[in-house]
Protein backbone atom coordinates (compact mmCIF):
# COMPACT_ATOMS: atom_id res chain seq x y z
CA UNK A 1 0.00 0.00 0.00
CA UNK A 2 1.78 3.31 -1.45
CA UNK A 3 0.99 6.65 0.47
CA UNK A 4 1.96 9.74 -1.22
CA UNK A 5 3.85 12.07 0.83
CA UNK A 6 4.51 14.86 -1.28
CA UNK A 7 1.22 16.90 0.13
CA UNK A 8 3.03 17.00 3.71
CA UNK A 9 2.99 20.90 4.55
CA UNK A 10 6.64 22.10 4.98
CA UNK A 11 6.07 25.54 5.71
CA UNK A 12 4.22 26.42 9.12
CA UNK A 13 6.22 29.18 9.19
CA UNK A 14 4.16 30.70 6.08
CA UNK A 15 0.96 30.72 8.18
CA UNK A 16 1.10 34.03 9.09
CA UNK A 17 -1.38 33.69 11.88
CA UNK A 18 -1.59 35.48 15.52
CA UNK A 19 0.78 33.38 17.71
CA UNK A 20 -2.09 33.15 20.55
CA UNK A 21 -4.65 31.44 18.20
CA UNK A 22 -2.04 28.33 17.81
CA UNK A 23 -2.10 25.94 20.07
CA UNK A 24 0.75 22.75 19.98
CA UNK A 25 0.08 20.36 22.58
CA UNK A 26 -0.56 16.80 23.37
CA UNK A 27 -4.20 14.61 23.68
CA UNK A 28 -2.85 11.76 24.60
CA UNK A 29 -3.30 9.99 27.93
CA UNK A 30 -0.18 7.39 28.24
CA UNK A 31 0.02 4.42 29.57
CA UNK A 32 3.81 2.64 29.94
CA UNK A 33 3.52 -1.20 30.85
CA UNK A 34 5.83 -2.29 33.57
CA UNK A 35 7.91 -4.59 31.53
CA UNK A 36 8.94 -1.69 29.45
CA UNK A 37 7.23 -2.78 26.47
CA UNK A 38 5.24 -0.65 23.95
CA UNK A 39 3.26 2.59 25.44
CA UNK A 40 -0.98 2.22 25.02
CA UNK A 41 -2.11 5.49 24.52
CA UNK A 42 -5.99 6.48 24.63
CA UNK A 43 -7.19 9.82 23.30
CA UNK A 44 -8.04 12.80 25.59
CA UNK A 45 -11.20 13.45 23.64
CA UNK A 46 -12.82 16.28 26.20
CA UNK A 47 -9.43 18.38 26.50
CA UNK A 48 -9.28 17.68 22.16
CA UNK A 49 -12.36 19.20 22.24
CA UNK A 50 -11.90 22.25 24.07
CA UNK A 51 -8.86 22.86 22.48
CA UNK A 52 -10.72 23.20 18.92
CA UNK A 53 -12.99 25.58 20.41
CA UNK A 54 -10.98 27.94 21.91
CA UNK A 55 -7.87 28.36 19.20
CA UNK A 56 -8.19 28.43 15.41
CA UNK A 57 -5.79 25.64 15.22
CA UNK A 58 -4.94 22.67 17.09
CA UNK A 59 -1.40 21.17 16.58
CA UNK A 60 -1.58 17.47 17.53
CA UNK A 61 1.25 16.67 19.22
CA UNK A 62 0.75 12.88 18.24
CA UNK A 63 2.45 9.95 19.96
CA UNK A 64 3.24 7.68 16.87
CA UNK A 65 -0.17 8.36 15.41
CA UNK A 66 -1.89 6.63 18.22
CA UNK A 67 -4.37 8.97 18.85
CA UNK A 68 -6.03 8.69 15.30
CA UNK A 69 -7.82 5.57 16.26
CA UNK A 70 -9.62 7.24 19.34
CA UNK A 71 -10.53 10.18 16.70
CA UNK A 72 -12.47 7.54 14.58
CA UNK A 73 -13.90 5.72 17.65
CA UNK A 74 -15.31 9.42 19.08
CA UNK A 75 -15.81 11.16 15.67
CA UNK A 76 -16.44 8.34 13.14
CA UNK A 77 -15.20 7.74 9.72
CA UNK A 78 -16.68 10.69 8.11
CA UNK A 79 -16.15 12.69 11.14
CA UNK A 80 -12.72 12.50 11.43
CA UNK A 81 -12.00 12.47 7.54
CA UNK A 82 -13.76 16.11 8.16
CA UNK A 83 -11.82 17.04 10.42
CA UNK A 84 -8.41 16.34 9.39
CA UNK A 85 -9.30 18.27 6.08
CA UNK A 86 -10.77 21.31 7.87
CA UNK A 87 -7.16 23.08 8.92
CA UNK A 88 -8.60 22.97 12.24
CA UNK A 89 -6.15 20.66 13.74
CA UNK A 90 -2.70 19.54 11.90
CA UNK A 91 -0.84 16.49 12.81
CA UNK A 92 2.87 16.97 14.49
CA UNK A 93 4.55 13.52 14.15
CA UNK A 94 7.94 13.55 15.21
CA UNK A 95 11.02 11.77 16.79
CA UNK A 96 13.27 14.46 17.52
CA UNK A 97 14.65 14.47 21.03
CA UNK A 98 17.28 15.25 23.80
CA UNK A 99 18.96 12.21 24.73
CA UNK A 100 22.22 11.73 26.94
CA UNK A 101 24.88 8.93 26.80
CA UNK A 102 27.61 7.95 24.37
CA UNK A 103 27.48 8.37 20.94
CA UNK A 104 30.48 6.33 19.06
CA UNK A 105 32.55 8.69 22.18
CA UNK A 106 34.37 7.42 25.06
CA UNK A 107 32.21 6.87 27.83
CA UNK A 108 31.82 9.87 30.68
CA UNK A 109 33.28 9.48 34.33
CA UNK A 110 30.24 9.47 37.16
CA UNK A 111 28.44 12.93 37.46
CA UNK A 112 29.73 13.97 33.83
CA UNK A 113 27.07 14.32 30.75
CA UNK A 114 27.18 14.28 27.17
CA UNK A 115 23.73 15.17 25.07
CA UNK A 116 23.18 14.94 21.83
CA UNK A 117 19.81 14.91 19.49
CA UNK A 118 17.80 11.57 18.28
CA UNK A 119 15.83 12.04 15.57
CA UNK A 120 14.79 9.85 12.34
CA UNK A 121 17.41 9.31 9.23
CA UNK A 122 15.25 9.91 6.93
CA UNK A 123 11.59 11.22 8.46
CA UNK A 124 9.27 9.95 5.62
CA UNK A 125 9.75 6.11 6.57
CA UNK A 126 9.61 7.15 9.80
CA UNK A 127 6.16 8.38 9.28
CA UNK A 128 5.30 5.36 6.76
CA UNK A 129 6.60 3.22 9.71
CA UNK A 130 4.05 5.02 12.05
CA UNK A 131 1.05 4.66 9.74
CA UNK A 132 0.24 1.21 11.04
CA UNK A 133 -1.14 2.18 14.31
CA UNK A 134 -4.58 3.55 11.87
CA UNK A 135 -5.20 -0.36 11.19
CA UNK A 136 -6.36 -0.27 15.19
CA UNK A 137 -9.64 1.28 14.18
CA UNK A 138 -10.76 -1.73 11.83
CA UNK A 139 -11.04 -0.01 8.75
CA UNK A 140 -9.98 -2.08 5.86
CA UNK A 141 -9.62 -1.43 2.25
CA UNK A 142 -10.53 2.21 0.58
CA UNK A 143 -12.21 3.61 4.20
CA UNK A 144 -8.20 2.52 5.43
CA UNK A 145 -6.63 4.20 2.50
CA UNK A 146 -8.74 7.65 2.57
CA UNK A 147 -8.00 7.57 6.27
CA UNK A 148 -4.36 7.29 5.81
CA UNK A 149 -4.69 10.17 2.81
CA UNK A 150 -6.39 12.37 5.40
CA UNK A 151 -4.19 11.80 8.18
CA UNK A 152 -1.06 12.61 5.73
CA UNK A 153 -1.95 15.26 4.62
CA UNK A 154 -2.83 17.10 8.42
CA UNK A 155 0.73 16.40 9.09
CA UNK A 156 2.86 19.00 9.52
CA UNK A 157 6.77 18.43 8.97
CA UNK A 158 9.19 21.10 9.05
CA UNK A 159 13.61 21.16 9.19
CA UNK A 160 14.22 20.32 12.97
CA UNK A 161 17.97 21.00 12.18
CA UNK A 162 18.41 24.48 12.29
CA UNK A 163 15.42 24.50 14.79
CA UNK A 164 18.30 22.78 17.51
CA UNK A 165 21.30 24.38 16.31
CA UNK A 166 20.36 28.19 16.18
CA UNK A 167 17.61 27.91 18.92
CA UNK A 168 17.64 25.17 21.35
CA UNK A 169 20.86 23.91 21.85
CA UNK A 170 22.65 27.65 22.35
CA UNK A 171 19.92 28.54 24.81
CA UNK A 172 20.12 25.13 26.90
CA UNK A 173 23.87 24.78 27.17
CA UNK A 174 23.70 28.84 28.16
CA UNK A 175 20.62 28.12 30.97
CA UNK A 176 22.53 25.01 32.01
CA UNK A 177 25.98 26.86 32.71
CA UNK A 178 24.44 30.25 34.01
CA UNK A 179 21.11 29.61 35.28
CA UNK A 180 21.52 27.51 38.62
CA UNK A 181 17.89 28.57 39.50
CA UNK A 182 16.35 26.79 36.85
CA UNK A 183 18.15 23.78 36.81
CA UNK A 184 17.92 23.26 40.59
CA UNK A 185 14.20 23.40 40.03
CA UNK A 186 14.27 20.34 37.91
CA UNK A 187 16.09 19.02 40.10
CA UNK A 188 13.43 19.27 42.90
CA UNK A 189 10.76 18.06 40.37
CA UNK A 190 12.64 14.77 39.77
CA UNK A 191 12.96 14.45 43.68
CA UNK A 192 9.36 15.34 44.06
CA UNK A 193 8.60 12.58 41.60
CA UNK A 194 10.69 9.50 42.58
CA UNK A 195 11.45 10.05 46.03
CA UNK A 196 8.48 12.50 47.21
CA UNK A 197 11.06 14.96 48.97
CA UNK A 198 9.94 18.69 48.38
CA UNK A 199 11.96 21.90 47.56
CA UNK A 200 15.55 20.82 49.08
CA UNK A 201 16.71 24.18 48.12
CA UNK A 202 20.39 24.38 50.20
CA UNK A 203 22.48 21.92 48.28
CA UNK A 204 24.89 23.25 45.70
CA UNK A 205 25.00 22.36 42.24
CA UNK A 206 27.18 23.79 39.81
CA UNK A 207 27.71 22.75 35.98
CA UNK A 208 30.88 23.16 33.97
CA UNK A 209 30.91 22.68 30.59
CA UNK A 210 34.46 19.98 29.81
CA UNK A 211 34.19 19.38 26.09
CA UNK A 212 31.76 20.51 22.95
CA UNK A 213 28.40 18.56 24.31
CA UNK A 214 30.14 17.64 27.51
CA UNK A 215 28.88 19.16 30.72
CA UNK A 216 29.94 17.54 34.69
CA UNK A 217 28.18 18.38 37.65
CA UNK A 218 29.68 19.56 41.30
CA UNK A 219 27.39 18.99 44.18
CA UNK A 220 26.82 17.73 47.16
CA UNK A 221 22.87 16.12 46.58
CA UNK A 222 24.12 13.16 47.20
CA UNK A 223 25.33 13.32 50.69
CA UNK A 224 22.52 15.75 51.94
CA UNK A 225 19.73 13.42 50.74
CA UNK A 226 21.96 9.75 51.51
CA UNK A 227 21.65 9.20 48.11
CA UNK A 228 23.69 6.64 46.38
CA UNK A 229 25.94 8.10 43.07
CA UNK A 230 24.39 6.49 40.92
CA UNK A 231 21.16 7.92 42.20
CA UNK A 232 22.71 11.04 41.96
CA UNK A 233 23.79 10.72 38.65
CA UNK A 234 20.30 9.62 37.52
CA UNK A 235 18.54 12.99 38.68
CA UNK A 236 20.59 15.32 37.39
CA UNK A 237 20.61 13.75 34.31
CA UNK A 238 17.04 13.56 33.87
CA UNK A 239 16.44 17.08 35.54
CA UNK A 240 19.02 18.38 32.73
CA UNK A 241 16.68 16.29 30.05
CA UNK A 242 13.68 18.08 31.59
CA UNK A 243 15.32 21.41 30.63
CA UNK A 244 16.46 20.38 27.42
CA UNK A 245 12.66 18.86 26.75
CA UNK A 246 11.69 22.84 28.10
CA UNK A 247 14.13 24.83 25.24
CA UNK A 248 12.92 22.26 22.37
CA UNK A 249 9.04 22.84 23.26
CA UNK A 250 9.68 26.51 23.19
CA UNK A 251 11.72 25.89 20.34
CA UNK A 252 8.85 24.09 18.36
CA UNK A 253 6.52 27.09 19.60
CA UNK A 254 8.62 29.47 17.33
CA UNK A 255 8.78 26.81 14.45
CA UNK A 256 4.77 26.23 14.46
CA UNK A 257 4.11 29.84 15.81
CA UNK A 258 1.96 28.27 18.66
CA UNK A 259 1.58 28.32 21.83
CA UNK A 260 2.13 25.08 24.12
CA UNK A 261 -0.35 22.97 25.95
CA UNK A 262 2.43 22.26 29.09
CA UNK A 263 1.61 19.41 31.37
CA UNK A 264 2.03 20.21 35.07
CA UNK A 265 5.17 19.35 35.52
CA UNK A 266 6.30 21.12 32.48
CA UNK A 267 4.83 24.53 33.22
CA UNK A 268 6.02 24.33 36.76
CA UNK A 269 9.81 23.64 35.29
CA UNK A 270 8.61 26.90 32.59
CA UNK A 271 7.64 29.26 35.24
CA UNK A 272 10.79 28.54 37.46
CA UNK A 273 12.51 30.82 33.99
CA UNK A 274 9.61 32.63 32.89
CA UNK A 275 7.16 33.24 35.62
CA UNK A 276 4.63 35.85 34.22
CA UNK A 277 5.14 34.75 30.70
CA UNK A 278 4.11 31.39 31.57
CA UNK A 279 0.81 31.56 32.19
CA UNK A 280 0.15 34.49 29.07
CA UNK A 281 1.76 31.71 27.01
CA UNK A 282 0.54 28.22 28.00
CA UNK A 283 -3.35 27.25 26.83
CA UNK A 284 -3.76 25.93 30.68
CA UNK A 285 -5.23 29.64 32.12
CA UNK A 286 -8.03 29.59 29.43
CA UNK A 287 -8.62 25.87 29.09
CA UNK A 288 -9.13 26.11 33.10
CA UNK A 289 -11.49 29.14 32.72
CA UNK A 290 -13.99 26.90 30.25
CA UNK A 291 -13.83 23.96 33.00
CA UNK A 292 -14.96 26.56 35.35
CA UNK A 293 -17.56 27.87 33.26
CA UNK A 294 -18.71 23.99 32.12
CA UNK A 295 -19.00 23.36 36.21
CA UNK A 296 -20.84 26.44 36.92
CA UNK A 297 -23.59 26.00 34.38
CA UNK A 298 -24.13 22.65 34.95
CA UNK A 299 -22.02 20.74 32.17
CA UNK A 300 -18.72 18.82 31.52
CA UNK A 301 -16.42 18.11 28.83
CA UNK A 302 -16.97 14.38 29.32
CA UNK A 303 -18.25 12.24 26.60
CA UNK A 304 -20.51 9.45 27.49
CA UNK A 305 -19.56 6.09 26.02
CA UNK A 306 -22.94 6.26 24.10
CA UNK A 307 -22.39 9.41 22.43
CA UNK A 308 -20.42 10.35 18.93
CA UNK A 309 -18.50 13.87 18.57
CA UNK A 310 -20.70 15.62 15.70
CA UNK A 311 -17.74 17.41 13.62
CA UNK A 312 -19.50 19.16 11.20
CA UNK A 313 -21.33 21.14 13.83
CA UNK A 314 -17.88 21.18 16.12
CA UNK A 315 -16.76 22.97 12.80
CA UNK A 316 -19.55 25.03 12.60
CA UNK A 317 -19.94 26.36 15.87
CA UNK A 318 -15.96 27.04 16.11
CA UNK A 319 -16.27 29.84 13.56
CA UNK A 320 -19.28 31.15 14.50
CA UNK A 321 -20.34 34.33 16.56
CA UNK A 322 -21.47 33.05 19.64
CA UNK A 323 -17.46 31.16 19.66
CA UNK A 324 -16.03 34.12 19.31
CA UNK A 325 -17.74 36.40 21.53
CA UNK A 326 -17.79 32.99 24.32
CA UNK A 327 -14.09 33.18 23.94
CA UNK A 328 -13.52 37.48 24.56
CA UNK A 329 -15.72 37.04 27.83
CA UNK A 330 -13.77 34.17 28.48
CA UNK A 331 -10.37 35.49 29.10
CA UNK A 332 -11.91 38.40 31.58
CA UNK A 333 -13.46 35.25 34.07
CA UNK A 334 -11.26 35.69 36.82
CA UNK A 335 -12.49 38.88 38.02
CA UNK A 336 -15.71 37.59 38.18
CA UNK A 337 -17.33 35.32 41.19
CA UNK A 338 -19.14 32.21 40.52
CA UNK A 339 -22.38 33.85 41.16
CA UNK A 340 -21.51 36.40 38.19
CA UNK A 341 -20.63 33.73 36.03
CA UNK A 342 -23.74 31.87 36.70
CA UNK A 343 -25.66 34.77 36.18
CA UNK A 344 -24.25 34.86 32.67
CA UNK A 345 -24.77 31.96 31.56
CA UNK A 346 -27.50 30.85 33.21
CA UNK A 347 -29.08 34.09 34.50
CA UNK A 348 -33.47 34.68 33.90
CA UNK A 349 -32.22 36.64 31.03
CA UNK A 350 -30.57 35.08 29.50
CA UNK A 351 -32.66 32.00 29.40
CA UNK A 352 -35.63 34.11 28.22
CA UNK A 353 -33.33 35.74 25.51
CA UNK A 354 -32.45 32.08 23.98
CA UNK A 355 -36.26 30.93 24.65
CA UNK A 356 -36.92 33.85 22.40
CA UNK A 357 -34.91 32.67 19.84
CA UNK A 358 -35.94 29.18 19.36
CA UNK A 359 -39.34 28.52 16.47
CA UNK A 360 -41.92 29.14 18.80
CA UNK A 361 -40.78 32.33 20.93
CA UNK A 362 -40.15 33.78 17.10
CA UNK A 363 -44.05 32.61 15.82
CA UNK A 364 -45.59 34.05 19.09
CA UNK A 365 -44.00 37.41 18.35
CA UNK A 366 -45.23 37.41 15.18
CA UNK A 367 -48.31 36.66 16.47
CA UNK A 368 -48.76 39.06 18.91
CA UNK A 369 -47.17 41.77 16.52
CA UNK A 370 -49.80 41.07 13.61
CA UNK A 371 -52.48 41.11 15.32
CA UNK A 372 -51.58 44.30 17.24
CA UNK A 373 -51.65 45.55 14.03
CA UNK A 374 -55.56 45.70 12.97
CA UNK A 375 -55.33 48.37 15.98
CA UNK A 376 -53.07 51.00 15.14
CA UNK A 377 -52.81 52.83 18.41
CA UNK A 378 -52.58 49.29 20.25
CA UNK A 379 -49.88 48.24 17.42
CA UNK A 380 -47.57 50.96 18.26
CA UNK A 381 -48.03 51.15 21.70
CA UNK A 382 -47.23 47.31 21.32
CA UNK A 383 -44.39 47.29 18.58
CA UNK A 384 -42.71 49.80 21.27
CA UNK A 385 -42.63 47.62 24.14
CA UNK A 386 -42.32 44.80 22.62
CA UNK A 387 -38.86 46.54 20.98
CA UNK A 388 -38.34 47.43 24.62
CA UNK A 389 -38.70 44.15 26.18
CA UNK A 390 -36.63 42.42 23.03
CA UNK A 391 -33.94 44.48 23.72
CA UNK A 392 -34.12 44.50 27.75
CA UNK A 393 -35.21 40.21 28.28
CA UNK A 394 -34.85 39.09 24.60
CA UNK A 395 -31.73 40.08 23.34
CA UNK A 396 -29.71 36.72 22.83
CA UNK A 397 -26.80 36.27 24.90
CA UNK A 398 -23.84 34.72 22.83
CA UNK A 399 -22.36 33.46 25.96
CA UNK A 400 -25.52 31.42 27.10
CA UNK A 401 -26.57 30.28 23.82
CA UNK A 402 -22.58 29.06 23.18
CA UNK A 403 -22.51 27.19 26.58
CA UNK A 404 -26.31 26.00 26.89
CA UNK A 405 -27.01 25.34 23.06
CA UNK A 406 -24.37 25.14 20.63
CA UNK A 407 -21.48 23.26 23.17
CA UNK A 408 -23.97 20.48 24.08
CA UNK A 409 -25.07 20.25 20.27
CA UNK A 410 -21.49 18.51 19.64
CA UNK A 411 -22.16 15.37 21.51
CA UNK A 412 -25.89 14.04 20.12
CA UNK A 413 -27.63 15.02 17.20
CA UNK A 414 -30.65 15.96 18.65
CA UNK A 415 -28.38 18.68 21.02
CA UNK A 416 -29.30 16.98 24.10
CA UNK A 417 -27.72 18.56 27.49
CA UNK A 418 -24.14 16.84 28.26
CA UNK A 419 -24.61 16.27 32.40
CA UNK A 420 -22.34 15.68 34.59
Amino acid sequence: MTIALSSVSTSPEAKNLEVTRRLLGSSAMATAPPDGGDVSVALDVGGLIRRLLLFDTYILYSVRLKEIPGLVQWFGLRGTLDLLSSGAMEIRCECAQYSEGNFNTPPCPSMTFQFHVLEAHIWEQYLIDCLPELRKTGLVGRQLMDLQTAVVKAVTHSDNRPMFAQDVAPAFEGDILSNNRLVKAAVNLLLLQRHGIRNVDNFELKMNKVGDDRFAAETNLGSKLSLSNEETHDIIKRALLGVAGLYQRIGEMKAHRAVSGFTEVELSLFRSKFEALADALGSNRNESRFLRTLSIAGLCDAVAPNQMVDVGQLLKIRSGPEAAEFRAWLTDIDRLSDTEVRDRVASLNAKLGLAAQTTTGKVLRLLATTAASAIPSLGIALSTLDQFLWDKFFRRSGVAAFIHELYPSIFTANGADVKC
